[in-house]
């Protein structure tokens, strides 16, 4: 079996490309002419069609829409999609888009600026329906959008939105047609969406398979995306199999020509096998994390947070509990994220200082190895979310060993996603195990660490912190952003506030015959324009 390089710091774009073989692009249809028709195993049934309100399934939600701008997939700068220009108006304050001429809608609907303008009105409702809130928080400060004529719409923010830009390349920013905007939000889950998208919704069957076909007539697709016309692939066929093993097999057998999720024991299936590759998905997002609870009076002590930071051995944990696609955390957001910078060194494991700044502030050696100050003994807890405690709580066990190893005893606790959903809501928590959303701007930092937009409830503030992440959600000039983002990260690092611990790629199995396949945005949502056979 064929192995697909790692993607590590010099392949960290912001949007990798990950081309299994050839160059994908523009492909022509390969076995004398046969329609190409791409063949999924995925382990799970959408909850939702709608990408705006279901993010976990972009897979799906995807291949059927567009949005007015993309990110280049080497380079990672923004290109004109369905907007074929824009301007940043008073300092951030205000967008004007100039919408493409042409384009319709798979329903015959036509493009417009006003139905753009509709769209962000939908969205801002659906975010205060409660249903759409990574939309919502992508509108933060939204005033309104109108068309200012047939072509052009004004977006109006009460507060400079530095990432607004970015976010319309995201799929919760997929712009739908009329007749989808009309719909109501359970009436979009259910039938999906309309799009001006390279593909089109056929036939969706509960747990067993989605249907895409290809959308005759199109082309609008970026440059950065292979340009031209429609879609190399004919019919896509997404497969729900959830058994691991039964979707490795499948490829193995050709019934598959991609599947999704495999671990090592997948891999296994396909070892000495010429004709499959495994192909490693990179994700753009803030990190698998222990989230901090800075409000908490045993880790409120800057110098508890920092010896935990400085006690564990990341490159040690992944080596001895993780597979493939699996990597030490260098930063606090993955390596393809758009504002990622290499801080090995302030991750670096050092048990002698963790111990020096335990010793410093006032924390003993205890007879049993734990250390207590003032009577209180050095204790805390670390949530995880699991279903197999015999697998998934090892590597928290090696964890707890380190930190044993500098006074630190470690209680684990384990929990559902329903229970870990109500944990944030809580003060009752002090470590817990958790990955930010995919999002490759800055505003997917401050979402995770601003103690003002954070899920977890209950920490302090850090104004230093808060500070420096509102200012860089107002500032669009790209050079000072960065140098606010990195001011803040290197606090947060710095003062223990979150302890960054791997960063993961989606593993897939796919046949070596399928080439062009893309990842401009995240693992789970590939890009099958491009993607051709043979």
């Amino acid at each position: 079996m064929t192995r697909a390089l790692r993607t590590g710091p010099a392949a960290a774009s912001a949007a990798a490309i990950l081309a299994l073989t050839g160059c994908g692009a523009g492909a022509t249809t390969g076995g004398g002419g046969a329609p190409e028709h791409l063949r999924v195993a995925y382990g799970w049934y959408p909850t939702c069609f709608d990408y705006a309100q279901s993010n976990p399934f972009a897979l799906f939600g995807r291949q059927v829409l567009d949005t007015l701008l993309s990110e280049n997939p080497t380079t990672g700068e923004l290109e004109p999609y369905l907007a074929e220009s824009w301007q940043t108006l008073e300092d951030g304050r205000a967008y004007e888009f100039t919408i493409r001429d042409g384009v319709t809608f798979s329903n015959g609907e036509e493009l417009t600026a006003q139905v753009v303008a509709d769209n962000f009105e939908t969205l801002w409702d659906l975010a205060g329906q409660g249903v759409s809130s990574t939309a919502g928080a992508y509108l933060s400060g939204y005033e309104g959008a109108r068309a200012l004529d047939a072509r052009t719409v004004r977006v109006e923010f009460t507060e400079p939105n530095a990432g607004f830009l970015q976010a319309n390349t995201e799929g919760q920013f997929g712009i739908i047609a009329p007749e989808s905007l009309a719909r109501t939000p359970e009436q979009r889950c259910a039938g999906g969406t309309v799009g001006s998208g390279p593909f089109v919704l056929e036939e969706a069957v509960q747990d067993e398979r989605v249907e895409y076909v290809r959308r005759d007539g199109y082309a609008w697709a970026p440059d950065g995306f292979g340009g031209g016309g429609e879609a190399a692939l004919e019919r896509v066929t997404i497969r729900i199999v959830p058994e691991e093993s039964v979707r490795a097999a499948g490829v193995l057998a050709g019934e598959y020509d991609l599947a999704y999720s495999i671990t090592d024991a997948g891999l296994a299936q396909a070892q000495g096998r010429e004709d499959v590759e495994a192909v490693l998905a990179p994700d753009r997002s803030v990190v698998n994390t222990l989230v901090v609870n800075t409000g908490d009076p045993v880790l409120a002590d800057p110098a508890v947070r920092r010896a935990i930071q400085r006690g564990i051995d990341r490159a040690e944990l992944v080596e001895t509990f993780y597979g493939e696609g699996v990597e030490p955390a260098t930063d606090v957001v993955s390596r393809g994220h758009r504002f990622y910078t290499d801080r090995t060194e302030l991750l670096r494991h050092d048990a002698e200082a963790a111990r020096s700044l335990l010793d410093e502030a006032g924390w003993e050696v205890g007879a049993d190895g734990i250390r207590v100050r003032e009577g209180q003994r050095l204790e805390v807890s670390l949530t995880f979310v699991g279903s197999d405690i015999g697998t998934v709580s090892s590597g928290w066990e090696y964890l707890r060993t380190q930190l044993a190893e500098i006074g630190v005893a470690v209680r684990l606790h384990q929990v559902s996603q329903a229970e870990q959903a109500d944990l944030r809501t809580s003060t009752d928590w002090q470590l817990a195990v958790y990955q930010g959303a995919s999002r490759g701007d800055a505003d997917g930092i401050a979402a995770f660490y601003s103690t003002e937009f954070t899920a977890w409830q209950g920490q302090a503030p850090r104004p230093g912190v808060d500070g420096l992440l509102a200012e860089q959600a107002a500032t669009v000039d790209e050079a000072e952003r960065h140098r606010l983002v990195d001011e803040a990260v290197t606090e947060i690092i710095g003062q223990g506030y979150g302890i960054p611990l791997f960063d993961s790629s989606q593993v897939l199995l796919a046949r070596t015959d399928v080439r062009g396949l893309t990842f401009p945005v995240n693992a789970w949502e590939p890009l099958l324009y491009r993607v051709g056979k043979g």
